[in-house]
């Protein structure tokens, strides 16, 4: 009996260590995902998605910023100012007032710059960042879950828990103030509840009420963080009811077990009550009539670029090497590099797959099938209706932690018959190192650049100031797209000092889509101007007749950055002479 009594202590110290030793590396994990996510975090410039964020958050929304008028660059930040008694319900009627997202990721970037910020300074974005970057590290822990409960092997778990850590597409996603981390953090608690469901069905067991009630809490949540949820749930509906087709008896016909099926019921009835909440502000974004979406409705006759761009955007999720605006060397070795490194993981990876039991594979099917079918509704959506998700990166964001688990499956036991020389667990270690690498890559701005460059317009406008010259800056006004863009210049300019000589601003507004009311608006704001003066015209998409305003275009200024599209103008320096 003492005999028996000491192995039982010696198997729970062994399980212990083990366990501890799993908790260690975890942690390592997310030091690393921190750690990388926070370098640079406040360098990048803030683009306009990042400026609606800070603004909807703190509750001003723009319906404040004056347009069709000249104003001060302190006006147009007044959105980007805490207030002192903004109340969160603010946020909420800002949104559905002016924007085409739901409310929970801006409830708590409010929560969070308040808790940080002092009331009536100027939002820090380092801080607006941080909250995405905790929810990115969050993802790799959640992961490690994810990878554990479908394979039921701790190692899937810390090579999808490292992948996550190092991705350069989790990097980009997490060092924006933007509501993606947080909805793949969601997205992965979703497919756990899947999984758990699925494991229950095919051993004959009727799922458990907290199973149940914890799946519709985490759907509905997910989508009052982001629309775009709503493909994943349909995903997740496709492949349950594929199970339910193979379930049904024909000779004769009898349907599923209601004892079986009814917590299945029960989760989709929960999801879409949770979801047609939202369906008025859906059914806007979906037929295209915001222009806030215009972007992503190029055309219908582009048939193959979103099967190449969802191509790109999977390869990316591991492996990232500086190929955007680079000199032509530069992009031939990075993409030489990166196709080496794809072989290596396509080879590594594959034999993996090779190695899986057949329970694994069946996981791994499932897996499959669900990114497959969520790239087929992105690729049949931009074919037929012209709404193209593939345009973006961050859209990706519902099945890359997928694309990530089915990776880890296959690097899993590949590491575990490592073949001659252990040459695959070598492999596996240059794809994390090159994965890591790719992560640098973003965090210093060489990957994933930002859509809108204002610091380099800022540093094109300063270049040009004069204190005894004013100076406008001038845009055509659709949404509050273009007043985020004006306002990534006016901080911009701030960062590099400029206060005393700093231009104004005119938002024209373009009046039911005619671009001529933006032109009256700039001719007549000239008029009114001191003469001479400076003028730049940005992204300003409408006709302008220069020479009528006595104004000469300067040829000697760049004309196209990231984002931006630039004129200058010297107006009314001949009759000052």
């Amino acid at each position: 009996m003492a005999g028996n009594m000491g192995k039982r202590v010696h198997l729970w110290e062994s399980w212990v260590k083990h366990d501890r030793i799993n908790l260690v590396l975890l942690l390592v994990w997310c030091a690393i995902a921190l750690i990388l996510r926070l370098i640079n975090l406040e360098a990048k410039p803030i683009w306009s998605d990042e400026f609606a964020t800070l603004a909807f958050s703190l509750g001003h929304g723009f319906h404040r910023v004056p347009l069709d008028t000249a104003i001060a660059p302190e006006l147009l930040l007044f959105p980007l100012h805490l207030g002192d008694h903004m109340a969160i319900a603010s946020v909420s009627e800002r949104l559905f007032t002016e924007s085409n997202h739901p409310p929970i990721y801006f409830w708590l970037t409010h929560l969070w710059v308040h808790w940080w910020g002092t009331p009536g300074d100027l939002v820090s974005i380092y801080i607006a960042r941080s909250l995405s970057v905790l929810f990115g590290v969050a993802t790799v822990p959640a992961i490690f879950g994810l990878g554990w409960l479908c394979f039921r092997s701790v190692l899937v778990g810390h090579l999808a828990a490292a992948l996550m850590a190092v991705s350069p597409f989790g990097v980009y996603l997490a060092q924006e103030a933007r509501h993606y981390t947080l909805a793949m953090f969601l997205a992965i608690a979703s497919f756990a509840c899947l999984t758990v469901a699925i494991e229950r069905l095919k051993a004959q067991i009727s799922l458990p009420v907290w199973l149940v009630l914890v799946t519709v809490i985490v759907n509905s949540l997910a989508m009052a963080v982001h629309f775009f949820f709503i493909f994943l749930l349909i995903a997740q509906g496709l492949i349950v009811l594929a199970f339910w087709i193979q379930d049904i008896r024909y000779y004769p016909l009898r349907f599923p077990k209601l004892k079986l099926w009814k917590g299945f019921y029960a989760i989709a009835l929960g999801t879409a009550i949770g979801s047609l909440v939202w369906l008025p502000i859906f059914l806007k974004i979906s037929t295209g009539d915001s222009q806030l979406i215009a972007w992503t409705l190029p055309s219908r006759n582009h048939f193959i670029e979103p099967i190449f761009r969802l191509i790109a955007w999977v390869i990316t999720m591991v492996i990232m090497l500086p190929v955007e605006k680079q000199p032509l060397p530069i992009i031939i070795v990075s993409s030489a590099v990166a196709l080496l490194v794809l072989g290596v993981l396509g080879k590594v990876v594959i034999d993996g797959w090779k190695f899986q039991s057949d329970r694994h594979k069946e996981s791994l099917k499932l897996w499959l099938g669900f990114t497959l079918v969520i790239m087929a509704i992105f690729v049949g959506m931009a074919w037929a209706i012209g709404l193209d998700l593939t345009l973006a990166a961050r859209y990706q964001f519902i099945y890359f932690p997928v694309v990530l688990l089915i990776l880890a499956a296959g690097l899993a036991k590949s590491w575990e018959f490592p073949g001659k020389s252990q040459w695959r667990r070598y492999a596996i270690a240059f794809i994390g190192f090159m994965s890591l690498l790719g992560g640098l890559m973003v965090v210093y701005n060489l990957a994933y650049h930002k859509p809108d460059r204002p610091e380099l317009v800022a540093e094109e406008i300063s270049a040009y100031l004069r204190s005894d010259i004013p100076t406008l800056i001038a845009t055509v006004h659709k949404s509050h797209e273009q007043t985020g863009e004006m306002m990534g210049i006016a901080w911009e300019l701030q960062k590099l000092g400029i206060r005393e000589n700093s231009p104004f601003f005119l938002l024209a507004h373009r009046h039911d889509g005619d671009s001529l009311t933006s032109t009256n608006t700039l001719v007549k704001t000239l008029n009114r101007w001191p003469q001479p003066m400076n003028l730049w015209l940005i992204n300003f998409a409408a006709e302008f007749d220069h020479s009528g305003s006595n104004c000469e275009r300067e040829l000697g200024v760049k004309s196209r950055v990231p984002g931006y599209f630039l004129r200058m103008y010297r107006c009314g320096y001949n009759e000052s002479l």
